[in-house]
């Protein structure tokens, strides 16, 4: 067979196992939004672009000023580029509830990193008044709480409150984000020992920059109790439960049209709201030197957004109550899915030549361009020298790890190069 006709059939079979997913999700009912719909959407889009803009009639608009006709085209750029993502962006390993919402979250994921590129080249006083912008309650400078002014539970010259300290911790309003927090990260992670690293890992983040950040500053039971041994450990036992349930399911969809009744029906509906399949991702971080410092990159990629949310808040001046937080974290929740997705497949994938996914690249810019964001916009903001026994651990640990992977890698060369000899005196 000639070559060009193997390898054009290959690529077709190829095709085929990639589409075969979204084909068994196609009903009748249903078939219309999977068809594509380029050029209608293109016209409906131009419409919109004439009666936004004024395009027909331009003495409709002359009244508004020059700043908010900046405004308005920079939003209108937005979402034209996005609407383009929602048809044209490339398709990523996740389908549900449809592809296009994922090629949408591929277009919101590189707004944002136009975004922080944008404020990169800005000085600090000049991105913190830019933030009106976005929130009218942005560029005023706010202290932040110190959670470790007084570690007393018991506060007996409080008359309404003897355990104030212990009540207002507990309320606080990242109580709530913390356990929400860590049920999402152990649907995104699905291992139970890697989502420990990451919680003790993220605790020792806290006492290695609290002298940088007020908000680290935490009393003893506040980070080992209420932290870890409360908030985290009911997030992850709530996302493992998650995990489990989801792998222990038979996945067999029915379409639309083939369910008996409404409540049949319905249930459908909200299914598409639900993976298509469930992979169990296998980390195995023991598995070889290499291996153990590719998951090891992930936990310090986590680690590194984690904190660059506290380091941005401080520059830029962003309350805790502001819904930009929220924004920030909700738009990295959509990127990590399906980043993190691709990364374990890219770690799965046995080819010599890979390639990095789109989210997964897109997930390491962001969080680059976040560091240099918070490295320029600090400068000065940090009067307090780092203390000695963080600089005398860091160093310890960092050595002890590079002697730990060298004498792996040894060992396995020395093995690999013990059973190749004897291989060769078997032949």
């Amino acid at each position: 067979m000639d070559s060009k006709v193997f390898q054009k059939q290959h690529q077709q079979q190829a095709l085929c196992r990639v589409t075969s997913l979204e084909e068994k999700d196609l009903d009748p009912w249903t078939a219309w939004a999977y068809r594509p719909r380029t050029l209608s959407l293109l016209l409906l889009g131009a419409c919109l672009l004439v009666w936004a803009s004024g395009a027909l009639q331009p003495d409709a608009l002359s009244s508004l000023d020059r700043a908010t006709n900046v405004t308005r085209g920079i939003w209108a750029m937005i979402a034209v580029f996005l609407g383009y993502c929602l048809l044209q962006a490339p398709p990523t390993i996740l389908i549900r509830p449809h592809p296009a919402i994922w090629r949408l979250v591929h277009g919101i994921s590189v707004v944002y990193l136009v975004f922080l590129t944008f404020l990169l080249f800005q000085t600090c006083d000049d991105s913190r008044q830019f933030m009106k912008y976005l929130h009218p309650d942005l560029g005023i400078g706010l202290p932040e709480r110190s959670y470790g002014s007084d570690c007393r539970l018991y506060t007996p010259e409080n008359p309404n409150n003897r355990f104030k300290n212990f009540y207002d911790t507990v309320m606080d309003e990242f109580v709530i984000a913390h356990v929400l927090g860590w049920w999402g990260k152990a649907i995104m992670i699905r291992n139970h020992s890697l989502l420990w690293v990451l919680s003790i890992g993220f605790e020792i983040m806290e006492v290695t920059f609290k002298h940088m950040l007020p908000n680290f500053s935490e009393c003893w039971w506040d980070s080992i109790i209420l932290d870890i041994v409360i908030c985290n450990w009911i997030g992850i036992w709530a996302g493992m439960k998650t995990v489990n349930y989801f792998d222990g399911k038979t996945y067999v969809w029915v379409g639309l049209s083939r369910q008996p009744d409404l409540f049949h029906k319905v249930k459908r509906s909200l299914g598409q709201f639900t993976p298509a399949t469930w992979d169990k991702d296998e980390w195995n971080p023991l598995s070889g030197p290499l291996r153990f410092v590719q998951v090891l990159v992930l936990v310090v990629i986590i680690l590194t957004v984690e904190l660059d949310a506290f380091f941005l808040k401080f520059c830029l001046w962003i309350p805790p109550s502001n819904p930009l937080n929220k924004y920030r974290l909700f738009i990295w929740w959509l990127i990590a899915n399906p980043a993190i997705r691709e990364y374990n497949s890219y770690l799965q994938d046995r080819k010599r030549t890979k390639k990095l996914g789109a989210f997964c690249w897109l997930s390491l810019a962001n969080c680059i361009v976040e560091v240099l964001i918070c490295v320029k916009f600090g400068k000065g903001l940090y009067p307090e020298p780092m203390p000695h026994w963080i600089v005398c651990f860091w160093s310890c640990f960092g050595s002890a790890t590079v002697i730990f992977l060298a004498i792996w890698w040894l060992r396995q060369y020395i093995r690999r190069n013990q059973s190749l000899n004897n291989n060769k005196k078997i032949n």
